[in-house]
């Protein structure tokens, strides 16, 4: 990953960070992040799909060896668990485009019988975020560095190619795409740009306002038949999300932040940097246990003219493995910059982010150049207490993708069935994955 200069993430402000603190102040809410409880869990997503030969490591068993397109992952071999050839059959088995039926599909294993409205589930990281998210300030947060184009083509939803994350069937989480705005949502200390004692009295206003909405509620509870206290409970429970967002501390004096939140006209390669660091910043001040992040949307049409890569990836993904292979290079580069940022960044036991944090880096197919949904290769860093990221490779030609979502729930402690017609994962995840869990 380049590294942003300090130029660029304060645009011309002044001023120093904060001393990094051990943050054992936090470690009565933060019991989760160490090493007994579930670690955390943030989702890379990859698009138009990865050239095996370039992203695949050989060996196993301790030994991964990445390729020379992906070297820059090779410091993080004894960290990486890499999944060979997972078969993502809810892409292959809806109707519509094969980008946005694989970006949809990859997290929720859900397939589409049509086209009609919004029809994607629950994914891995919302039931994860149901069962890990509730002590942080945010249940989950999305991010993406990528700026809305073409959707695609055969009248795909827009959700379907700019969304990974889904909370329900028909709820897409949409991604914050501008760094300043996240930074702010997580970090702004002010209060509707108040600050000092006035930002104090409308703390107090909110929380008196809110009071009474749900005071109000709670009254109209009483009256109502089943199904309208169903739909009441599900308002109740986005109730208090918004509650614990706006009355809660956003950091304490300790956290280490920059003296300003990046510009705000950042080039997109400045922007990937900027949400990496933002995404780092938020696990360090426990700001959530949940993060997915798209470096692009599913049908990235980018233009990677400083890397000599100025087609669009879309493009040059069916056409032109020159340009190709700089821009998986730099991505291998992203993930290892952000990697390398968890590994040395202290968290509340002594141990690290990474030891704390599952890294999923999901491809949103195989080899784009065919759109293969049937040889999926997902990599996994970190976390290496609750999976095995110890060097090892697990050969899953044939299996279906949702059975690694249910090894990886299981990892988080979840259990039950979440899947459709006796599934425990989405439409095809009947089991786990052998190999995945520590």
């Amino acid at each position: 990953m380049r590294h942003i200069s300090r130029r660029t993430w304060l645009k011309g402000a002044l001023g120093a960070t904060l001393a990094l603190p051990t943050l054992e102040f936090f470690s009565a809410g933060t019991a989760s992040a160490q090493s007994g409880g579930a670690p955390r869990l943030l989702v890379y997503f990859l698009p138009n799909g990865r050239v095996p030969e370039w992203w695949v490591p050989s060996g196993g068993s301790g030994a991964l060896s990445f390729p020379a397109e992906s070297a820059a992952l090779q410091p993080f071999a004894n960290r990486a668990l890499s999944v060979v050839n997972l078969d993502n059959i809810a892409a292959r088995e809806s109707p519509g485009a094969a980008h946005a039926m694989g970006t949809s599909t990859v997290m929720s294993g859900v397939r589409f019988p049509d086209l009609a409205g919004l029809k994607c589930n629950t994914t891995l990281d919302q039931y994860v975020a149901q069962e890990v998210g509730g002590m942080s300030r945010f249940k989950s947060l999305q991010f993406s560095a990528g700026e809305p184009a073409t959707c695609d083509v055969g009248g795909s939803p827009c959700p379907y190619t700019q969304c990974i994350s889904w909370a329900a069937p028909g709820q897409p989480l949409i991604p914050t795409i501008n760094p300043a705005r996240a930074f702010d949502q997580l970090f702004d200390t002010s209060v509707d740009g108040l600050k000092g004692e006035k930002a104090e009295i409308r703390k107090i206003s909110r929380r008196s306002l809110l009071d009474f909405v749900l005071e109000d509620a709670h009254d109209l509870e009483r009256k109502l038949g089943s199904e309208d206290k169903t739909r009441l409970e599900a308002y109740f429970t986005s109730f208090r999300e918004v509650e614990q967002r706006l009355t809660s501390e956003a950091v304490t004096d300790a956290c280490p932040l920059p003296a300003a939140a990046p510009g705000g006209t950042l080039a997109y390669q400045e922007r990937v940097g900027a949400f990496q660091e933002i995404m780092k910043l938020a696990f360090q001040c426990d700001q959530t246990r949940v993060i997915s992040f798209m470096i692009e949307f599913g049908l990235s049409q980018r233009t990677h003219d400083f890397l000599g890569a100025p087609g669009q990836h879309h493009a040059i993904s069916h056409g032109d493995p020159g340009q190709l292979r700089r821009v998986e290079t730099w991505h291998a580069q992203q993930i290892a910059g952000l990697l390398t940022m968890l590994q040395d960044t202290p968290d509340i036991d002594g141990s690290s982010l990474l030891d704390n944090t599952m890294v999923l880096v999901m491809p949103s197919m195989g080899i784009g150049t065919v759109h293969d949904h049937s040889r999926v290769c997902p990599l996994i860093f970190g976390a290496q207490n609750h999976v095995q990221t110890t060097g090892q490779r697990v050969q899953a030609d044939g299996v279906p993708l949702a059975n690694l979502h249910v090894s990886l729930l299981e990892v988080f402690g979840i259990e039950g069935q979440f899947g459709n017609n006796g599934m425990i994962f989405g439409d095809y995840g009947a089991g786990t994955l052998q190999g995945i869990r520590a």
